[in-house]
């Protein structure tokens, strides 16, 4: 019998990586990307954890809601805010 999983190509938190040459590779983005430094040159780097499509974990879902309730909480922020004013021009030069 086959056990079907949830995957990390169906899971809410992961993208597909378009600097690669294959499409089955991408990052997840459930959490905020770790720190890690490169012992051979010392350099820092940000990054999401690198899975394959078929990958899975315990954090998988597919309920899009928090995204989607937060897209309606800023649409409306942008349609009851003021719209921004640019600052006014200040000049440096003196008038007399």
């Amino acid at each position: 019998m086959k056990h079907l999983r949830p995957s990390c190509n169906h899971c809410v938190y992961w993208m597909v990586d378009l600097t690669v040459d294959r499409p089955t590779v991408g990052h997840c983005h459930r959490y905020p990307p770790g720190i890690y430094i490169n012992p051979q040159t010392g350099t820092v780097v940000q990054k999401f954890p690198l899975t394959d499509h078929l990958h899975w974990c315990g954090e998988w879902s597919d309920d899009d809601a928090p995204f989607s309730e937060a897209a309606k909480r800023l649409a409306i922020l942008a349609a009851t805010s003021p719209p921004n004013k640019s600052p006014a021009k200040t000049s440096s030069a003196k008038k007399d």
